[in-house]
């Protein structure tokens, strides 16, 4: 039996998002991919620009812990509707962590840990160009201190697809 929610937490570029949609188009059920990004590409443009650069953002409103929650309540509205996830995010704040296993509470969850070498984050944010430089350094050290995982998966040197393929037999064995 596939879970309701599929989380996937590790540093950013280390991988996830590209998981998530091979794992999508791998699933027999469908699954939404609703990461973070799906909330943090909602801003403003020049917000949007400045956080990628890794700027401040002083638009009278903004909020990050605000976002987040927003994000949080927005997956337990998903899956009160009845909808399947795959849901995304570099969690490293513990209380975060915490408010998100409150929502997830009653849900059947696989949690992730999403595994890639610092040195290959790194180059993947630099090609990306749309992650503020130094992001996936300062998350890589914290990103797994407060979750506890089912099951584990590096994409160091593997392709997206081959990382779902490894991440769906462990799916059937939870």
């Amino acid at each position: 039996m596939y879970p309701d929610v599929i989380l996937l937490n590790g540093t950013g570029s280390a991988g996830k998002t590209s998981l998530a949609k091979e794992l999508q188009e791998l699933l027999s059920i469908q699954y939404l991919n609703f990461s973070i990004d799906s909330v943090l590409y909602a801003l403003p443009p020049t917000d949007l620009r400045k956080m990628i650069e890794g700027n401040h953002i002083n638009r009278s409103g903004y909020d990050y812990g605000q976002l987040t929650e927003g994000y949080h309540n927005s997956v337990k509205g998903l899956l009160e509707a009845g909808c399947k996830l795959i849901v995304d995010n570099a969690w490293i704040n513990e209380d975060e962590i915490n408010a998100l296993e409150k929502t997830l509470n009653g849900y059947h969850v696989v949690r992730v840990k999403v595994m890639c070498q610092l040195d290959i984050c790194i180059a993947r944010e630099l090609a990306r160009g749309d992650r503020a430089i130094g992001l996936a350094e300062s998350e890589y050290p914290l990103v797994h201190q407060f979750m506890n995982y089912d099951v584990t998966v590096d994409t160091s040197d593997i392709q997206p697809k081959e990382a779902a393929i490894q991440l769906l037999k462990q799916l059937e064995l939870c």
